[in-house]
């Protein structure tokens, strides 16, 4: 295949990609069940308008009233406190869906659940700082015990001696997060 073609196709893909609606979709149009499905994953009202956008493109029209109506059922499956702390423990971001009373407890349990996640995030980033320091560390004792010169013997033990500094850093902030096995082993 020549790279002109390959270059087509690979920007008609990834311009697919950034689709809002399939034309087959609007095509079939199923604008509540739509509607209802989108309001389920949390996703806000202007969405209809790229929706409608997109499928005029495709000579199909929108019923925005029908997207509109199962949106509003589907923002109802959405909002509850249950899936606020879901949706944040997931790190997702939220588009401001909820309205009415039950608004006020999603949002709390959201906010939660991105707090939990957000503590989950930095403990694994420490983890695997702390889990690649190791590894730097055995390898420069293993360097150690073959080096034969002073000045590379030298160098060695000061770069083990930072490595150490530093595992002993992360090894108290990861026990600050109520772990324990990240003692010295070195």
């Amino acid at each position: 295949m020549n790279p002109a073609k390959s270059l087509l196709l690979l920007l008609t893909a990834l311009l697919a990609g950034c689709a809002v609606i399939s034309e087959e979709a609007c095509q079939a149009g199923l604008w509540y069940e739509r509607g209802l499905q989108d309001g389920a994953r949390g996703r806000g009202q202007s969405l209809v308008y790229d929706i409608a956008r997109q499928c005029r493109e495709y000579g199909v029209r929108v019923d925005t009233e029908a997207w509109l109506r199962g949106h509003e059922e589907g923002v109802a499956y959405f909002c509850t406190p249950e899936n606020g702390y879901r949706q944040g423990r997931l790190g997702n971001s939220y588009e401001g869906v909820c309205t009415g009373p039950g608004a006020d407890l999603f949002l709390a349990e959201y906010h939660r659940g991105l707090a939990d996640y957000q503590v989950e995030m930095e403990y694994l980033q420490l983890a695997r700082r702390y889990d690649d320091l190791r590894r730097q560390l055995i390898a420069v004792n293993a360097a150690l015990a073959s080096a034969g010169e002073e000045e590379q013997i030298r160098a060695l033990q000061l770069h083990r001696s930072a490595l150490r500094r530093e595992l002993d850093l992360l090894d108290l902030q990861l026990r600050g997060f109520g772990f324990v096995g990240f003692s010295r082993f070195y």
